[in-house]
């Protein structure tokens, strides 16, 4: 199994997490943003040259848990983020896999999104579920509303701000930890371990996606 990338303990793999889950170790925590499973589409998406539905967004990969459930160590967390119409989906996996779900963080995103404008409220948070395997102590224990505002789309049409990733790993890992994100993206889960001084495993299946997360962190090593 080659990386794609592979630099000072962050390593990207590109492929199908569901085959590259099963050679890795143990790790410390989960933190991903797989696809929701709502054929994602926007106007944005329409007119760029990229494809304009996320690959593996027709349905949520609910299989990827038992995997997950696998790879975490005993005392590890998993976070993963959801929208409220399928979060119930996921908790049916988690729970079917003995991972025990405790309360949910709410990212305050700082504005709306559109939708039905006369029919329907703007949606202006993002929901976490939160999992423990075995029991999970957090390093600081804070309220689970968090106003994080969001960035702009850019080269991928769901991004997390870096901020927002940091303060779950910094809650729930150390330093030298081991973080694993199977749904990987554009890196941000990779830029905020390496800034943290945590390890890091990211798995992607769209090679696009592994370049810019690969250039990301290529750029944060210039900055140091």
């Amino acid at each position: 199994m080659k990386p794609y990338y592979d630099h000072a303990g962050i390593t990207i793999y590109h492929g199908d997490c569901l085959e590259i889950m099963l050679e890795l170790d143990k790790v410390d925590l989960v933190l991903t943003d797989p696809p929701y499973g709502i054929n994602y589409q926007t106007n944005w998406r329409k007119i760029s040259m990229k494809p304009d539905v996320l690959s593996g967004d027709l349905n949520p990969p609910l299989h990827s848990i038992s995997l997950i459930a696998e790879i975490l160590k005993d005392g590890g967390a998993l976070y993963l983020a959801t929208r409220f119409d399928v979060s119930h989906l996921w908790r049916s996996a988690i729970a079917n896999n003995f991972l025990k779900e405790k309360t949910p963080i709410y990212w305050d995103k700082g504005n709306h999104t559109s939708g039905d404008l006369e029919g329907d409220y703007g949606g202006r948070v993002e929901i976490f579920i939160f999992c423990h395997k075995g029991r999970h102590l957090l390093r600081s224990r804070q309220s689970n509303l968090w106003s994080i505002p969001r960035d702009s789309s850019g080269d991928h049409p769901t991004p997390k701000p870096v901020s927002l990733m940091r303060r779950m790993i910094e809650n729930s890992s150390d330093i030298d930890d081991l973080v694993l994100d199977p749904f990987v993206g554009s890196g941000t889960t990779l830029v905020a371990a390496k800034e943290l001084g945590r390890k890091a495993i990211g798995i992607e299946i769209e090679e696009r996606y592994c370049e810019i997360a690969a250039k990301r962190l290529s750029q944060e090593i210039l900055q140091f």
